[in-house]
């Protein structure tokens, strides 16, 4: 009896399915192959191709080439049934698309940063001309202190503490 997908998903690790998919990708590969195409290292791959031939989702065939692997039709079968999809690997494409939404939060938290900017210098000066027409009235000394404590307050939560980033 074959192995469900789930007690499939409990044996292999992540390396395993990289391997298979490498092997499905190709329509069978050489280890050296696989291990050019996942970064994996030769002793892993060898490894994880020894676990899936075990478990009958891949076989050995020997070529001129070498020693090929392909998915059997039961690895074809775990494949299709969503066996990878458990492991959700992370594509170069996941990663370009992080990469421009973080690029994009960057340029808001700038765009944030200008507009703070702005909005201290217009209250700096809008109090600047209450106090010449109010006086020194602690009801409007205490709004604006108020006011530009808010002020700070976004400044400083903008800036925040930048160690973790890179570039600035």
């Amino acid at each position: 009896m074959s192995p469900t997908i789930s007690e499939l998903q409990d044996v292999l690790d992540w390396q395993a399915i990289v391997v298979m998919q490498a092997v499905d990708e190709r329509g069978g590969a050489t280890v050296d192959d696989i291990t050019d195409a996942t970064d994996l290292g030769r002793g892993v791959v060898e490894s994880r191709l020894q676990q899936v031939t075990t478990l009958g989702l891949v076989a050995e065939a020997e070529t001129d080439a070498g020693t090929v692997y392909e998915l059997t039709g039961q690895g074809h079968g775990a494949a299709g049934a969503g066996l990878y999809d458990e492991y959700d690997l992370v594509g170069e494409a996941d990663i370009d698309d992080l990469a421009e939404q973080v690029a994009g939060l960057l340029d808001r938290r700038d765009a944030l940063r200008a507009e703070v900017g702005e909005l201290r210098d217009d209250a700096t000066e809008i109090r600047e001309k209450a106090t010449r027409q109010f006086g020194d009235r602690e009801d409007v000394r205490a709004e604006f202190e108020s006011l530009m404590a808010d002020i700070e307050s976004l400044a400083t939560a903008l800036d925040g503490d930048e160690s973790g980033t890179a570039d600035d």
